[in-house]
């Protein structure tokens, strides 16, 4: 069981461990899935032919739309690989209402391809397991969900959850997935509609939104049964505001309460620490414990990274709200979790 007001920010690569693609191999996903060549002809003899329906779906009735969209698909062909992700690419064509469009196209069919791909989607033959218990071993949501349960009761069951908030950056359902049938697994009483609902009430927060609930979209969906501008409606890019309140008063309200944050496979880009400031006007009244993963960093950064962390609860420190936190160099998710974990449980 997790201490209360602990507090875990997932990023990228935390979600990298289940095989999804992050960084570079989801900018070359996106980069060829945008290619089209069209051989004086109406359909491409070259391209992804999802990405092709979807678009020309759209716009086979304005001819002039639908070349638009194509020569925008170019642009991020060529392009894309020159920004430091999708989102950054977006935000660089800001006045460009179809880059955003067909760039969140893009985002929609690569996580929910990876999600169809992933370590948690058990083997041919063997689908009735719903998870791949074996593979998942490898991640670091296994100690997670162990720590989640010890100490839960089997008739306290719906309490899993209760006192810990998740704060998600990315778009894929990994986690809600595996909980959902973890639960299911730990307590031999649980029905998949009780696990979902357990699952439902914890704060776990999607601050960009995601593929969609998994009640209505199921996890692994294959592409070929998805309507992609349809879970586009449900996706956020950083040139977007985020303009749920009672979302943004959710994250904050988490960060402020805190006394533990934990961070994995998180990048610390601007605009998502912004989100998380939980914007006291005054230091935090007691201090917080920060637990990071920084896999692909090193310590040269530490001063600016603890001043950034620290400022999102406590804009007026002297200096001593940076001896609490804590971060863990070249080490991944996994490792970290199973090597830290005594420092956010009860």
């Amino acid at each position: 069981m997790f201490e209360p007001n602990t507090v875990f920010v997932i990023g990228a690569g935390a979600s990298a461990e289940f095989g999804l693609p992050v960084g570079w191999k989801l900018l070359e996903n996106i980069r060829d899935n945008s290619h089209f060549f069209f051989d004086h002809g109406k359909f491409p003899t070259k391209g992804n032919r999802k990405i092709y329906n979807t678009v020309y779906g759209k716009y086979e009735r304005e001819q002039e739309m639908l070349e638009r969209a194509f020569i925008a698909l170019g642009d991020i062909n060529r392009g894309v690989e020159t920004a430091g992700s999708i989102d950054e690419y977006i935000n660089r064509y800001s006045d460009d209402s179809l880059i955003a469009e067909l760039g969140k196209i893009q985002i929609a069919h690569a996580i929910l391809e990876a999600e169809g791909k992933s370590k948690l989607v058990p083997p041919k033959g063997k689908e009735g397991d719903y998870i791949n218990w074996g593979d998942v071993q490898d991640t670091w949501i296994s100690t997670f969900a162990r720590a989640l349960f010890d100490g839960v009761r089997a008739s306290d069951v719906e309490s899993i959850g209760r006192d810990i908030t998740i704060i998600c950056f990315n778009y894929d359902r990994c986690i809600e997935h595996y909980l959902e049938f973890a639960i299911q697994r730990a307590y031999r009483d649980v029905d998949r509609k009780t696990a979902r609902k357990i699952v439902d009430r914890m704060n776990i927060i999607h601050p960009y939104g995601s593929l969609g609930s998994l009640s209505r979209f199921a996890y692994g969906t294959p592409l070929e049964h998805a309507d992609l501008y349809h879970i586009t409606n449900n996706l956020i890019t950083w040139s977007e505001t985020v303009e749920d309140a009672s979302l943004i008063t959710r994250m904050k309200t988490a960060i402020k309460e805190s006394r533990n944050i934990v961070f994995l496979g998180f990048a610390f880009a601007n605009q998502n620490m912004k989100l998380l400031d939980a914007e006291l006007p005054d230091n935090k009244p007691v201090f917080t414990n920060v637990y990071s993963t920084g896999y692909g960093l090193t310590d040269d950064i530490e001063g600016k990274l603890k001043r950034k962390i620290v400022s999102l609860y406590c804009h007026n420190s002297l200096g001593e709200h940076h001896r609490y936190v804590k971060i863990k160099y070249g080490m991944t998710c996994r490792d970290f979790m199973e090597k830290q974990l005594l420092n956010f449980v009860v």
